[in-house]
């Protein structure tokens, strides 16, 4: 029986060997049948200019994370900038649902935040920079996502208005599978999608697209069967010109098939593609950029984050999301970030869900194990975002991506993804990142940072605004760390260690990398990594760049 046959069984088998070790204690299950109010999460957005009136967003969360639609408490509200205007107080109802908008102004320019308190323990939003003008606003999204139109629990639709409505985030995007197997048959998918739904995604998508206010994107998952290799994301400017290229086709079931495909469609549409990998160090599902003719035009991104965890490096060497779901990581060279970087290609770092449920910005199972209520199971349907929610799957929080265009349009948010002008943080946290090397960031940058000779003086700065107190940040050169910024490790220390900001030179020569004797890089890479105090053992993370520093 040939690999394409016996893929959907042993997809199958692992399966019920993930499921076998991840039975949840009754206890918990008992435990969590109630929900208890555990936190309060504000959001406002990232930038303002002094005197805008800004949306604040206040959701209350149980101890699962699940929205605590009774909550009925009442916080204080109080601002770092002291000529901000805002309510002082924010106050739940059972009619809210467990969500509360007020509007706030911030008249100082600087980096604030807002607090709230309730019953003496405080919560902070994420930080908004304010500033005269900005070049570049940083709008935040999340882009991979699945429905019931292939193995998630919930609709699409549900989806995109938790995402705009709940999370107040700015990109959505579904990205359902072409094929699938175990769970539904590979050829049955296929069918599925080439017979209307994956017209229907795109339908969706341009429904509640909307210029200034909430874009999205058509997409798929070009999903290679079980223990056949790693997937891609396919997202598409516009949705009128999106195609369904799938990896069950003759012409197109290989990487570098699907990007000569892409690049057919490319030549004969006025409207850009790009695709985005993801999981690559996953051991069922790897990606092995070593053993591809890879296309970082058309694939500039990779996923370095999602609740799969992090595949910019491997555990062993300091990760603190190894991939720990299905088989855990690949332990071989070539299926990291990192790797990508060493060999040459120029790939940028962003994060997402891949959560099969109808939450973006806020995925759920990696939460204490808990039975979904039975609304949700009769609205949401079986898939695996209901049914990984009973079991501790050993997953994390998902992943967002910070997008820094000049406008919420389809078209800026396209540009940003395809000269990879974005950044990677885990969820909810809107990590504001500043990296610059010679005062090029990843929204300024083109192909590269150039100077005058290998032995010129680099200014490499950082800027960070987190949205706990920083504990380290980490400027990677070459993959190794070259300068640590070292905070706090106490999540309840005050604001000020809530942002760090730095500078160096750095006056080494341009070595570059050398990943075998025709791969590397001449010039040198540099990336930024953040990590957030915590006290549970999901600390908020960012990963930014890579900038490349080449000599003229």
């Amino acid at each position: 029986m040939n690999a394409a046959a016996l893929g959907p069984l042993v997809k199958a088998v692992e399966t019920l060997k993930v499921f076998a070790r991840s039975a949840p204690a009754p206890s918990t299950i008992l435990a969590n049948r109630r929900q208890r109010f555990d936190c309060l999460h504000a959001i406002v957005p990232s930038t303002a200019t002094p005197g805008e009136s800004c949306q604040l967003t206040v959701q209350a969360w149980d101890q699962c994370e699940r929205l605590h639609g009774s909550f009925t408490g009442t916080a204080t509200l109080a601002a770092t900038d002291p000529d901000a205007t805002h309510p002082e107080r924010v106050a739940f109802a059972d009619a809210d649902g467990g969500v509360v908008r007020e509007t706030v102004q911030f008249d100082t320019p600087g980096t604030h935040y807002l607090t709230l308190i309730v019953d003496g323990e405080r919560f902070v939003s994420n930080p908004i920079r304010v500033a005269p003008e900005h070049d570049t606003r940083t709008y935040w999204g999340d882009i991979h996502l699945h429905s019931t139109l292939s193995d998630g629990s919930g609709h699409a639709e549900a989806g995109y208005r938790f995402g705009r409505d709940v999370m107040d985030l700015d990109v959505v995007a579904y990205t359902d599978h072409d094929t699938m197997g175990f769970f539904i048959p590979p050829g049955w998918q296929r069918r599925r999608m080439h017979d209307g739904y994956f017209e229907a995604l795109c339908d969706l998508a341009a429904s509640f697209d909307d210029e200034g206010e909430f874009v999205t994107l058509p997409a798929y998952e070009w999903t290679k069967q079980p223990n056949m290799g790693g997937h891609v994301n396919v997202y598409f400017e516009d949705e009128a010109d999106a195609t369904l290229i799938d990896s069950l086709w003759e012409e197109s079931r290989t990487y570098e098939d699907l990007w000569a495909r892409l690049r057919e469609w490319d030549d004969a549409h006025d409207s850009r593609v790009v695709t985005i990998p993801h999981h690559p160090a996953e051991a069922m599902y790897p990606f092995d950029f070593a053993s591809v003719d890879y296309d970082d035009d058309l694939a500039p991104l990779v996923e370095v984050y999602s609740q799969w965890g992090s595949s910019e490096r491997p555990g062993r060497e300091g990760n603190q999301f190894p991939l720990a779901m299905g088989q855990g990581e690949i332990d071989e060279p070539g299926h990291y970030v990192q790797d990508a970087h060493e060999l040459g290609y120029r790939v940028g770092m962003l994060g997402g869900a891949d959560f099969h449920g109808p939450n973006p910005g806020h995925s759920t199972i990696h939460t204490d194990p808990h039975f979904p209520a039975l609304g949700e199971w009769r609205d949401a349907g079986l898939g695996w975002g209901n049914i990984w929610r009973v079991w501790d799957e050993r997953s994390y929080p998902g992943g967002l991506t910070a997008f820094r265009a000049p406008e919420l349009t389809r078209e800026a948010i396209f540009t940003a993804l395809r000269s990879r002008s974005v950044y990677a943080t885990t969820q909810p946290h809107r990590i504001l990142v500043d990296f610059r090397v010679n005062g090029v960031d990843v929204a300024d940058q083109e192909d590269e940072v150039a100077v005058d000779e290998p032995t010129s003086p680099r200014t490499v700065s950082v800027d960070v605004a987190g949205t706990a107190p920083i504990e380290t940040v980490e400027v990677v050169k070459n993959n190794a760390v070259w300068r640590t910024v070292e905070g706090t490790s106490d999540p309840d220390a005050a604001l000020d260690t809530y942002t760090v900001a730095d500078e160096w030179t750095d006056e080494d020569p341009i070595t570059g990398m050398k990943w075998d004797e025709t791969r590397g890089t001449d010039g040198d890479v540099y990336t930024l990594r953040v990590t957030q105090a915590s006290a549970d053992r999901h600390p908020g993370m960012a990963w930014v760049g890579p900038l490349w520093v080449v000599a003229k």
